[in-house]
């Protein structure tokens, strides 16, 4: 049975961003959300190919990437995915945790197979308070 595709139209700048260092972003939306991904950068169109679940959480993924280039990130979490832990960075960590050029954050990525972003996190409900991570646990990646 041949897959579904969703096409997203993107700009240059984005195509660039989803792209990312030799092909690293664009890998790393795949494998983590399961999908497939072409990025056509003539026609500056993305395919996303995979079950429904996949392209769903491919462009989520996708978007949060595009997001993170302009400003911050927002997360709603309103989805049913169960694909989001989140975790409060105190002000005086977030160097530690993101490293130096970002380089600690890609290595946990690469090690647990996760995407990462500081984002404005809204849960389910209005005014979700999100509880501080666990000092014997700088991070949690699902």
């Amino acid at each position: 049975m041949p897959q579904e595709v969703d096409v997203l139209k993107i700009s240059n700048d984005d195509a660039a961003f989803i792209l990312g260092k030799s092909g690293r972003t664009k890998e790393k939306i795949a494998r983590v959300s399961g999908a497939e991904l072409d990025l056509f950068e003539q026609s500056l169109t993305l395919e996303i190919r995979g079950s429904e679940a996949e392209r769903r959480r491919a462009k989520k993924y996708v978007e949060c990437v595009m997001a993170q280039r302009v400003g911050p990130v927002t997360i709603d979490d309103d989805s049913e995915d169960d694909d989001l832990t989140v975790i409060q960075v105190p002000t005086e960590a977030v160097g530690f945790v993101t490293g130096s050029q970002g380089n600690f954050l890609r290595q946990v990525e690469e090690e647990w197979g996760t995407l990462m972003f500081f984002a404005d996190f809204r849960g389910r409900g209005s005014g979700r308070e999100v509880p501080p991570a666990s000092p014997s646990s700088p991070y949690n990646a699902s």
